[in-house]
């Protein structure tokens, strides 16, 4: 069992080698068959969740808080780590996600393995994998939001992975706005722990985004801001959880219109997006408990955030639907006129090639007719210049 808390990362590590392994075999011309791939695959999925299940056991015997990382950028005022933090929550929302990871992985085989893009779904559902327990394993802030990242793009892939299909299309366009604002809300939260920490000089290194020292923070935190200012940092942080709660539910809106196993398969896997948000919520905890009898204004900033979204929804809908007619009346037009002049001249070299002698003679003399036009614009263009 200690092996394999020392050896976590490898739960990271195969699903992002298993999506390497599914890339470069659809770039290659000797692709190997779906079912390879799938045993492939399961196989590491059963990997990662022997080894959550031992951890997470490990975790409940001993209550471990074990934290390891290295630099991976640094300057003279801040520096980035990366690393892993183990403990009972990371243990027992990895052991959650490796048991559903070979649910899905196994359902998915049996309704997805006669589609020809089969190959294609397992590369999504193992990027998803890589970047969600990227998030249960990340020992900071700026890691959480690096693995949100990969998440929201595999979530959206996913979603659209018919792309033929006007409504899961419609789902992955939501999807990615309410990832989109998630994400960028949680990298706002980042970048002013950042800048308190630099220019107050309070948040030193390692602690400055360490979820380890998230209490340290938060009480650092809530002393160098202003009690509205604070306030307003803790209504974004709740509001970086609600988008993942929300992103996670965004296909059942879709999904009644949808039955085909595609949908299914893709629904089951999204739902996963809830587990990081209810594993951020746990980590961003220390703010919420600082926060004091503020809560009311709270909820009063988060609406105000919701309504934002939606007055930005009722300008971005009209807009997309401009481009829309001028792509279809403009654009289109232009295309259709450029294919109409290039099918003419196809069709003129054509009679061209097929005509006999009287043809020829007479497309001889109508190039003559053009070249001595020419000579004649030409001649009165630069007469009347004065060259």
């Amino acid at each position: 069992m200690e092996f394999c808390v020392e050896n976590i990362n490898l739960v990271v590590i195969l699903p992002f080698l298993m999506s390497i392994i599914l890339a470069a075999n659809a770039l290659t011309m000797s692709r190997i068959e779906k079912k390879p791939m799938f045993i492939l695959s399961l196989l590491c999925a059963i990997i990662c969740f022997l080894f959550s299940g031992f951890a997470l056991f490990y975790a409940l015997r001993t209550n471990i808080n074990v934290e390891s990382s290295f630099l991976w950028l640094s300057n003279d005022n801040i520096n980035f780590y990366i690393g892993t933090l183990i403990d009972r929550t990371s243990c027992i929302f990895l052991c959650i996600s490796a048991v559903l990871n070979i649910i899905v992985q196994i359902f998915g085989w049996k309704k997805l393995s006669p589609n020809y893009s089969y190959n294609r779904f397992l590369f999504y559902q193992n990027l998803f994998i890589f970047g969600l327990f990227g998030i249960f394993l990340a020992s900071n802030i700026f890691q959480s939001y690096m693995f949100c990242e990969v998440v929201g793009v595999a979530s959206y892939l996913l979603i659209n992975f018919d792309f033929s299909n006007k409504e899961e299309s419609k789902a992955a366009i939501k999807s990615f706005i309410f990832n989109r604002i998630g994400d960028l809300t949680l990298l706002f939260s980042v970048l002013t722990i950042l800048y308190f920490s630099v220019t107050y000089n309070q948040l030193w290194d390692s602690t400055n985004l360490a979820f380890s020292n998230m209490m340290q923070v938060a009480e650092s935190i809530n002393s160098l801001m202003s009690e509205p200012i604070f306030v307003g940092f803790c209504s974004v942080l709740i509001f970086v959880v609600l988008m993942k709660f929300m992103q996670a539910f965004i296909y059942l809106t879709f999904v009644s219109k949808i039955t085909s196993a595609e949908a299914r398969v893709i629904l089951f896997q999204n739902a996963l997006i809830f587990l990081s948000g209810i594993f951020l919520l746990l980590r961003f905890t220390p703010f919420f408990v600082n926060l004091g009898g503020s809560w009311i204004w709270t909820i009063l900033i988060i609406v105000f955030l919701f309504m934002f979204i939606g007055l930005l929804n009722k300008i971005f809908i009209p807009v997309c639907r401009l481009i829309g007619w001028f792509e279809k009346y403009v654009v289109d037009t232009f295309l259709n006129f450029v294919e109409l002049v290039i099918r003419f001249f196809s069709f003129f070299c054509c009679r061209f090639q097929g005509g006999g002698i009287q043809l020829y003679l007479i497309y001889s003399f109508i190039g003559l007719l053009l070249i001595l036009g020419f000579i004649l614009v030409f001649y009165f263009t630069v007469a009347n210049i004065g060259v």
